[in-house]
């Protein structure tokens, strides 16, 4: 990875529900930008970010991981972000370390508590 200069890294958290896809979003990231030459699967237990052996065995983020990306010059810095409620305090933390936030939304299921919260905890942070 490339040495980057402070206006040139962005730090980015992802937030929503439990199970909303944002495990799976990174992943798609991560791919396409050409850190990995395949797409993980949380199911599988072969996401990049659910690397812990409880995340695996539960199929669920209980941390938040950071996945470093470059894109267009810029390094970016995936927060991804547990969301079930027993982990908040992860995603508070990651927030207040973020730029930025992208809320994921199933969109199957629409908006869920958890999306709610994270809206909430964006206006907050």
């Amino acid at each position: 990875m490339n040495v980057y200069t402070t206006d040139k890294i962005r730090n980015i958290a992802l937030l929503g529900h439990g199970g909303a896809g944002k495990t799976s979003l990174v992943e798609a990231m991560a791919y396409l930008s050409g850190i990995t030459s395949r797409l993980g699967k949380v199911d599988d237990g072969t996401s990049l970010s659910d690397f812990g052996k409880e995340e695996q065995k539960r199929k669920i983020s209980i941390s938040t991981s950071v996945i470093p990306l470059e894109w267009e010059g810029y390094k970016i810095n995936i927060l991804d972000t547990p969301g079930f409620f027993d982990f908040v305090g992860e995603v508070e933390e990651a927030l207040s370390a973020a730029d930025g936030a992208v809320i994921v939304i199933n969109g199957k299921a629409g908006v869920e508590a958890g999306a709610k919260r994270a809206w909430d905890l964006c206006e907050k942070y």
